[in-house]
């Protein structure tokens, strides 16, 4: 027997919100019915469910959408704010477009379309509704817009930095080969590189046509005394001028002027990190203490706890969702154990089984279909807590030496899953770090 609730899809994008409504029993009551993704747009859908809901004496109404960008967020915040629509036993659900597109294909094949993508929304939910509802989180999305931002700056910062190694192999196509710096983006590295394309900058060709000692010298004076073995870094450029192709001269002006603007922009973007870096801190030290717990841990540091924290939420929203006990068959409050599995699921750091008849297959993928951000937030911390921990040092170097292939990332994506127990851990009991060393 149904529930006596009505069924709601939306399929959302930029202009439009797509509906459909379906009877408990899965008969439509309004196959389709399309309302601007805006404002006005919403007070018009608000207006038509609360109308349904009285029409037809429905005892509640599950309303499901898929999380398309951020398309769906108005609308669904709207929604879970609405005084009236929550009166009449409201659920949200969003559902990832996975779910969605392999739940379609269990069924007879139909178009793609506005037109009939709501129906599969609603469907999905009505025969295998969700765990949980959908929560606004009012508290978290700030957080998580600063540290998203961060993320999305890095990735460009990589991505420009990479530009600029490109161009640099044309004007000193040894530079990264014999390295003279270790970190080609570095004070002593750009001093060398200098403006490019101002005449009275010294280029490295000239700088290396110095005596060596006066060269060694003048690169510890720009190093500020940090250079190990200045006169070793002194030989290492003139062997870069010595053995890089020479660039002829059409090619020598637009060259030097991408390199310059390329350092322009990474030295803007760094700026922006820094500010972005400055909000999170006020946002954690305002709104989230939660996250100070896990900036204790050695190597993980602030802005990745902060990142870990806003992907993750409210931890006790996983204690809150039952799980299915097989054995005994029934539901059961998730202990902590399956509260950790359950985030490792939502970053992507699990292995599913694959399993056919007598068949079991040895090797398991990671599945890598979770939450991105959560995922990259816990790679980094598991870079850092594995040169900082003794217990995470042996775990990394002892799944470094299982494989010959890929050992740096199997061993690095292994740590991090490791690492979900332990901020799983003090997020519950909120609590500082303490090292199992002592």
């Amino acid at each position: 027997m149904h529930p006596n609730r009505l069924q709601v899809g939306i399929d959302f994008s930029q202009k439009r919100a797509d509906f459909c409504l379906l009877f408990p029993d899965g008969q439509p009551l309004l196959s389709h019915q399309a309302f601007a993704n805006s404002h006005p747009g919403y007070q018009k859908a608000r207006q038509m469910l609360l109308d349904t809901l009285r029409q037809y004496a429905f005892d509640g109404l599950d309303v499901s959408g898929e999380a398309t960008s951020y398309y769906w967020l108005p609308f669904f915040w709207h929604l879970a704010h609405d005084a009236e629509l929550t009166a009449r036993d409201l659920s949200l659900f969003l559902l990832n477009p996975r779910q969605v597109h392999w739940f379609k294909k269990s069924l007879p094949p139909d178009d793609k379309a506005d037109s009939t993508d709501p129906f599969y929304i609603a469907e999905r939910t009505r025969t295998r509704r969700p765990s949980a509802p959908w929560q606004p989180q009012d508290d978290w999305l700030p957080l998580r817009f600063y540290t998203r931002l961060r993320f999305h700056l890095v990735q460009n910062l990589t991505r420009e930095k990479n530009y600029y190694l490109i161009h640099l192999f044309l004007l000193h196509s040894t530079y990264q080969g014999i390295r003279p710096f270790s970190n080609p983006f570095g004070v002593t590295s750009q001093h060398v590189l200098g403006d490019l394309t101002q005449s009275d900058s010294p280029s490295l060709a000239e700088l290396a046509k110095l005596p060596l000692e006066e060269l060694a010298e003048q690169l510890d004076q720009w190093s500020s005394g940090t250079l190990e073995d200045p006169l070793e870094t002194a030989r290492k450029l003139q062997q870069v001028a010595a053995e890089s192709f020479p660039l002829d001269e059409p090619l020598l002006t637009p060259v030097l002027r991408i390199l310059d603007h390329t350092q322009e922009h990474i030295t803007f973007l760094k700026q922006q990190i820094q500010q972005v870096e400055q909000w999170i801190e006020a946002e954690v030290q305002a709104h989230h203490s939660q996250a100070l717990f896990l900036d204790t841990v050695p190597g993980v540091g602030l802005v990745l706890a902060a990142g870990i924290v806003a992907e993750i939420g409210d931890l006790e929203r996983f204690f809150q969702t039952p799980k299915w006990d097989k054995k005994r068959k029934r539901y059961h409050s998730r202990t902590l154990r399956e509260v950790e599995d359950a985030v490792a699921k939502l970053a992507g750091l699990w292995w599913p089984k694959v399993a056919s008849g007598d068949f079991v297959a040895e090797d398991r993928h990671l599945a890598k279909t979770g939450n991105r951000y959560l995922r990259y937030y816990l790679i980094q911390a598991a870079n850092g807590m594995h040169h900082h921990i003794p217990a995470y040092a042996r775990f990394f170097n002892r799944k470094f030496r299982e494989v010959n292939r890929h050992k740096y990332k199997r061993a690095l994506v292994l740590t991090a899953r490791k690492s979900i127990g332990l901020f799983v851990g003090l997020l519950h009991r909120k609590e500082a770090y303490r090292s199992e060393e002592g």
